[in-house]
């Protein structure tokens, strides 16, 4: 089945290095795009190595699937 880059949650989560690349783009935290379970549409949350999915504010989301972003567009 074509996944188009996404991972399922069921499948893995973010390793050591995918967390490390991301955190150090974000500066903030390790930023990833992700499917919410129920949600029609990507959208962006962050990942600790704990295991939870959060947002800016700290709210855990439940995560069905995910990706590392792409290379920004640089024209």
């Amino acid at each position: 089945m074509m996944s188009n880059g996404w991972i399922p949650t069921t499948e893995r989560l973010p390793d050591q290095r995918e967390f490390i690349e991301s955190y150090v783009r974000s500066a903030y935290a390790a930023e990833f795009l992700v499917t919410i379970e129920g949600a029609d549409k990507a959208t962006t949350l962050y990942y600790s190595q704990t295991g939870i999915w959060f947002d800016e504010q700290g709210e855990p989301y439940k995560v069905v699937a995910w990706m590392p972003f792409p290379e920004r567009y640089k024209g």
